[in-house]
C-alpha cells in the first residue's frame, strides 16, 4: 500500500476550506484553530470509545490533529452552557481572544463546526457524538 502524503494534505485543506464556508470567514488559520478547539472540546468531554470512533471518520491529518495532546480519561463533566463554551475557548491555545472574543463568537463556532460534521460524518457517528454530548450543551449548537 502506498503512502500518498499528497493526498492527505489535499483532504486536509478540502475540509479546511469548506470549513471557511460554514464559519464565514476567509482565514484558513483561523478556521483551522477554531475546528481543532471544538474538536479537542467533543473529544474530551465524550467517553474514549466515542473520540476514538470521530477519529476514524476525519481526513489522516485531522485525526493526527485530534489526537495531539490526547490522554484517555474519564470525560470532562460539563453540564451547562457557558461552563462548555468557555471550555472550547480554553482549548484553543494562545489564540482564545482572537479566535473567542466573547463567549457568542464560541457558541456561533460550536454551532458552524457541529452543521460541519454533520455533513462530513456518516448520520449515525453524528447521532453518537449528539448523543454523548449533554442536551444542554447541544441547545448550544
Amino acid at each position: 500500500m502506498a503512502m500518498n502524503f499528497e493526498n492527505y494534505v489535499k483532504d486536509a485543506n478540502t475540509w479546511s476550506n469548506e470549513l471557511c464556508t460554514y464559519l464565514g470567514i476567509d482565514d484558513v488559520n483561523k478556521a483551522n484553530r477554531i475546528f481543532r478547539a471544538v474538536l479537542h472540546a467533543i473529544r474530551d468531554r465524550i467517553q474514549p470509545g466515542e473520540a476514538i470512533h470521530l477519529a476514524a471518520q476525519l481526513p489522516i491529518i485531522w485525526k493526527g490533529i485530534y489526537f495531539d495532546g490526547y490522554n484517555m480519561h474519564e470525560p470532562v463533566r460539563i453540564r451547562h452552557e457557558k461552563e462548555w463554551l468557555d471550555f472550547i475557548r480554553s482549548k484553543d491555545t494562545f489564540a482564545e481572544i482572537a479566535d473567542f472574543p466573547t463567549l457568542e463568537h464560541a457558541h456561533y463556532a460550536f454551532q458552524d463546526v457541529m452543521s460541519f460534521l454533520k455533513d462530513h460524518l456518516s448520520e449515525g457517528q453524528y447521532q453518537q457524538i449528539e448523543h454523548a454530548l449533554h442536551s444542554e450543551i447541544m441547545v448550544a449548537a
